[in-house]
């Protein structure tokens, strides 16, 4: 319900005195009772604004602090919806990636737009990423890697040493497989692992190779025997050598 303003109500209560005074009062006490009534009703003109002044401040702090609830709670759907966005982006190239935010309040950066950093996992060769957002909603993501300076004996996160269980299984298995498909389907009966990861095809009696992808971060040598059997146990045959892993088939 609207609050009357006490100041009105005060206007009519003067009002009615002044009239009472004029009708009752003769001679020389009207003007004196007149001029009290009137500075009366001016103390309490403004004992009533201030008054009404404390309470408008404090509806207004009230109703700052729950709109401020309202944007935060926004923001942090915002941010949601956001990190949905990205996790998106990241496993269409990566299916194993994980991530997570290295700033403080990342519900406010989303809201007011601009550049951010995100810590990946399980995206090989990377170990940062920064993700913009304009004020139009538009996303982008730019990987990076962090190489130390003058320290070259200590490796990054992601350059730390493999698995080859889990490098073959993230990395390896599904594209050795379309290899062999695709290569047994031409006639093909052998390929040939690189030491620098890449993946070669060579006819038999044709000493040319022609390349059919990369591997990235093939593992050391130290592990092609362990890796040899990985492959085997797929019904392929593989044999290390000197710079290469032959399989075939």
């Amino acid at each position: 319900m609207k609050e009357r303003n006490p100041i009105w109500s005060g206007v009519g209560v003067l009002v009615g005195v002044i009239v009472a005074i004029l009708a009752i009062v003769r001679g020389r006490w009207q003007f004196p009772l007149l001029a009290f009534a009137v500075a009366l009703w001016a103390l309490w003109v403004v004992y009533s604004l201030t008054v009404l002044t404390r309470k408008g401040k404090t509806g207004f702090k009230r109703r700052g602090k729950k709109s401020s609830g309202i944007d935060r709670a926004m923001a942090e759907m915002v941010l949601r919806h956001v990190n949905y966005r990205i996790t998106d982006r990241l496993k269409a190239a990566y299916p194993n990636a994980r991530w997570e935010w290295m700033m403080r309040d990342p519900a406010l950066f989303v809201v007011q737009g601009g550049t951010g950093r995100i810590r990946v996992y399980g995206v090989p060769e990377y170990d940062y990423a920064d993700i913009t957002v304009d004020q139009c909603g538009k996303l982008s993501c730019s990987f990076i890697t962090m190489t130390p300076v003058d320290r070259p004996a200590e490796q990054p996160p992601n350059r730390q040493e493999q698995d080859p269980q889990a490098w073959y299984d993230d990395h390896a298995e599904k594209i050795l497989e379309q290899l062999v498909s695709d290569l047994d389907s031409r006639g093909n009966n052998s390929l040939l692992l690189k030491e620098d990861g890449s993946v070669v095809a060579c006819c038999d009696g044709n000493e040319s190779e022609t390349r059919k992808g990369i591997l990235s971060r093939l593992p050391p040598k130290d592990h092609w025997d362990e890796l040899a059997e990985l492959i085997e146990q797929d019904g392929l045959t593989a044999t290390v050598q000197d710079s290469c892993i032959a399989v075939t088939w």
